[in-house]
């Protein structure tokens, strides 16, 4: 269950490594909206724990206002051993069930429509790897590190949005695009030729293009 924190936005729930950190903002209701209006969502994986990887990151922030914008519910949450997340990095595998336990605790608490991974760099290899096995109805990632984990067993077979800049000087922008091009189902793709990894001057280009496809 959800343990409130004082004055803090932030909360925290059970995982299966001890208590996982979250930011949980509720779907803005439609006008006119009856009580049982039905309820979108987005669960967004922040990138590498241990290169200073939050769920404050200035990107996944965007990406939490965007979706906020667009009248979704939002879930943010640090994965284990960041900010009050306990446990510590696991290469990939606990961070997994970490969304896993997020993704149970959202369902469980509320009449969840429609659901959405979202991701970035490390962030996005983990909503590639749990989307299907989570059954969710989309999947937006952005500069997914495809080639700093490994996701030799992902097979994605429901719609996404691959957001990627063409000067990434983390991971190959390329490598990127022609592992996608391999999936059963392959991403709409929006690509800023100038943009770096962490899409410098590029956050309000990156806002719209969530505002355009959800």
């Amino acid at each position: 269950m959800l343990t409130k924190r004082g004055l803090k936005t932030s909360s925290l729930i059970e995982g299966n490594e001890g208590a996982l950190e979250i930011r949980l903002h509720e779907p803005s209701s439609e006008p006119f909206a009856t009580s049982g209006q039905e309820q979108k969502w987005v669960v967004i994986c922040h990138p590498h724990p241990c290169f200073g990887g939050t769920m404050n990151n200035k990107v996944v922030t965007t990406l939490e206002r965007a979706f906020q914008g667009l009248g979704y519910g939002t879930v943010m949450f640090n994965f284990r051993g960041v900010g009050e997340s306990e446990g510590s990095y696991d290469g990939g595998e606990g961070e997994q069930q970490d969304l896993v336990s997020v993704v149970e605790m959202l369902r469980a608490r509320f009449d969840v429509s429609q659901l959405v991974l979202a991701g970035f760099s490390f962030g996005g290899v983990i909503a590639l790897k749990q989307a299907s096995a989570l059954k969710v109805d989309g999947l937006c990632v952005v500069s997914p590190a495809v080639e700093m984990q490994d996701v030799s067993g992902v097979e994605i077979n429901q719609p996404w949005t691959l957001i990627q800049g063409g000067q990434d000087e983390v991971i190959s922008a390329e490598g990127v695009l022609d592992w996608s091009m391999r999936q059963a189902v392959v991403p709409d793709v929006y690509w800023r030729a100038g943009s770096s990894h962490f899409y410098h001057r590029q956050l309000v280009w990156l806002k719209s293009v969530v505002a355009l496809v959800y």
